[in-house]
């Protein structure tokens, strides 16, 4: 779905894989939800080991069935290896989702599964985003369920530029609703930790070549129109960046 590629390549953050309401009308009633999301920088040389002690680290929570930690895991083409948590508000930073689990396993023994990790890179990261249903397209009987290849891209823009910056992208949406494309997408916005503003346009597919056959199929659907549409979000970004990852199941921590 190389929507915002042909028309403009944005710019997005890398991130996610959360499944939403395929209801449009149900999603733009949907206050947009808040996720935490902690990045570690692996280097590529690490990135067995890494694997490795993160598979342990969800095995142990499934283990000892812990309840107040939740998250998906994404893997970006640069080494990254991003995680995503969801919060209701700022106040649950305060809490200590680890607090559980240490008491059963002990501070030794998950110190050092931390300390593990700590030696697979030399910077990680933390920030908050916001999923903005009011401009994302899950068109009715679309669904990522099973797609777990992601193509982020990420459009950045100066503040000043944010009322104006906003409703270009609802004109895309608007686009996509008339036209009828059967393919959706999703959007964030930065948050709190964010050093730039931009929005992240999340496209899934089941695999690479799955997601440019959706682009190509839209770009037929939206025609010339798109043209003109795409240009009002392309004049106000200030960057660009495509990211290509992959939702990793099997290192991602769902508690019954």
């Amino acid at each position: 779905m190389k929507i915002f590629k042909k028309g403009i390549l944005i710019l997005l953050t890398s991130l996610f894989a959360v499944n939403f309401s395929n209801s449009q009308e149900k999603e733009e009633e949907t206050q947009p939800t808040m996720f935490v999301v902690h990045t570690d920088n692996v280097k590529f040389e690490m990135m067995p080991k890494y694997e490795e002690i993160s598979k342990k680290f969800k095995t142990v929570c499934e283990e000892n069935d812990i309840k107040d930690m939740t998250w998906t895991t994404i893997s970006v083409e640069d080494g990254r290896y991003v995680y995503v948590s969801p919060i209701s508000s700022m106040a649950d930073l305060d809490k200590n989702p680890m607090e559980s689990l240490a008491k059963k396993v002990g501070k030794e023994e998950m110190n050092k599964m931390f300390d593990g990790m700590d030696e697979c890179y030399d910077s990680h990261s933390d920030a908050i985003v916001h999923f903005m249903p009011e401009l994302s397209y899950m068109p009715e009987d679309y669904s990522t369920q099973g797609k777990n290849k992601r193509e982020y891209h990420f459009l950045y823009y100066s503040p000043k530029n944010g009322k104006e910056m906003g409703e270009a992208m609802a004109k895309v949406k608007e686009m996509f609703k008339t036209k009828g494309v059967k393919n959706g997408y999703e959007v964030y916005h930065s948050g709190f930790g964010s050093e730039e503003s931009y929005y992240m346009v999340s496209i899934a597919g089941s695999s690479e070549m799955d997601i440019a056959q959706g682009g190509e199929e839209n770009d037929k659907i939206l025609g010339d129109e798109k043209d003109a549409t795409f240009w009002n979000v392309i004049k106000l970004t200030t960057k660009y960046d495509q990211l290509e990852a992959s939702v990793r199941p099997d290192l991602s921590y769902y508690p019954n």
